[in-house]
């Protein structure tokens, strides 16, 4: 039975953004005041033996899905993952698809938007829990480390999601992104998610929460885990990796993201899905499964946009239901990872078992009867990890060696152009 870490909650409170990007913004006055914030069930409500999110806590989360699944159909786009839609409406992924993105197009501005208020409303929670004040002390100890703890991840988390989305100079390696009025280095940023991490890991480990019998460490450690050794990967920091595979996710456990607070459906299939036009998978894709456990892993279905024309459709992904989960990671992708170090000869252990355990789980005739090599592995990511990022930061860390990694080397648009009026206020 499969375990999800998030529990879906549907609280939320709503908070404004500012046109231009002003990361120190704070939470509007005529929504909440200051006191109101700073008690406790803002955060997180405890009783005997469960603990519950707060409006904050469930607001964050439910910007992570909504910035997550954002950044990944930008990402998708970029790559031979997703491609311009046969009747699009959005310019954005037609000028990712042509590699004409710039930064006066003003098509980017959403999604710059999106991450930056997941990071502003992630280190306002650690801030606010930091404060919280209730009647029982013991109470306010278990929500102050409680709210740093999600704060933290999900600071982490946006943090790496504006590295590996957003550049100054997104035909250069490295590059630059705005952030709190700075510019800031890809390295310095994902060095920051990685600090942000192990803030949540030590909140998660402290006493208020081990003692607490409704706040499961074990589980909540192996999330901030899971969230590093991704980090690690995509950074290819392989040693590193090694290190915290054994603590990441186990069988059966699953990180999900919650996606609406007021019952819209999963961002993923209203992009994707049987409806799609903006934006579809692309057909190397589909191509790209040849066996009956990867087509199983990732169904596609082709859906007709033109009834005069029945040849002229989209590829969408039929897997993707209005209200299914979202997932940012799961057992298939920490297997992978473990086949992946030990064919790098980073780590001992059967790459083969490890890959046909992912195999498996969709078709056992399918499995491999050889030790896999890193273009197989690329392979099996790119098909078993679809529409999760993942694709990109293969690519960028040099995994594949093939047409994609050409393709992506020849690209214009390696980042996503950060909007005209931030460059503009930084001088750029």
């Amino acid at each position: 039975m499969k375990k999800s870490i998030y529990a879906i909650l549907s609280l939320s409170i709503l908070f404004t953004s500012c046109d231009s990007w002003v990361e120190d913004a704070e939470t509007p006055s005529n929504t909440l005041t200051k006191d109101q914030l700073n008690k406790t069930t803002m955060v997180a409500n405890i009783q005997k033996n469960a603990i519950t999110d707060g409006p904050m806590v469930a607001y964050l989360k439910t910007l992570q899905g909504e910035t997550s699944s954002a950044a990944f159909l930008a990402l998708g786009t970029t790559v031979d993952e997703l491609k311009e839609g046969t009747i699009p409406n959005a310019l954005l992924y037609r000028q990712i698809a042509t590699d004409n993105l710039t930064p006066t197009s003003g098509t980017q501005n959403d999604l710059w938007n999106k991450i930056h208020n997941y990071y502003a409303r992630s280190i306002e929670l650690t801030e606010i829990a930091e404060q919280t004040s209730g009647i029982n002390a013991e109470q306010t100890e278990i929500v102050k480390a409680y709210g740093k703890y999600v704060g933290h991840l999900h600071a982490g988390y946006a943090l790496q999601l504006l590295a590996e989305t957003f550049s100054t100079t997104p035909e250069k390696e490295g590059g630059s992104v705005i952030l709190n009025k700075a510019v800031v280095s890809h390295e310095t940023l994902l060095n920051q998610a990685k600090e942000h991490y192990e803030a949540a890991l030590k909140a998660a480990q402290s006493v208020a929460l081990k003692n607490f019998k409704g706040f499961n460490q074990d589980t909540a450690v192996r999330q901030v885990k899971t969230y590093e050794l991704k980090l690690a990967m995509h950074r290819g920091m392989y040693d590193e990796a090694k290190t915290l595979t054994g603590e990441a996710l186990k069988d059966g456990e699953t990180i999900e993201v919650i996606y609406n607070s007021d019952g819209a459906d999963n961002p993923l299939y209203s992009a994707i899905g049987p409806n799609s036009r903006d934006v579809q998978v692309s057909p190397s894709l589909e191509e790209a499964r040849t066996t009956e456990a990867e087509k199983k892993a990732l169904p596609l279905e082709h859906a007709n946009v033109d009834k005069k024309n029945p040849n002229r459709y989209n590829i969408y992904a039929s897997a993707l239901t209005r209200k299914g989960s979202m997932i940012i990671s799961n057992e298939d992708d920490i297997h992978l990872i473990k086949a992946e170090l030990i064919v790098r000869g980073v780590m001992t252990g059967d790459a083969l078992a490890e890959v046909n355990k992912v195999i498996n789980r969709y078709s056992k005739n399918s499995h491999l009867l050889s030790t896999p090599t890193l273009v197989q592995i690329a392979k099996l990511r790119r098909i078993f990890l679809a529409f999760r990022g993942e694709r990109t930061a293969d690519i960028r860390r040099g995994l594949e060696q093939g047409t994609a990694a050409a393709n992506w080397t020849s690209r214009k648009i390696k980042w996503l152009t950060i909007p005209e009026i931030e460059l503009q206020s930084q001088g750029f």
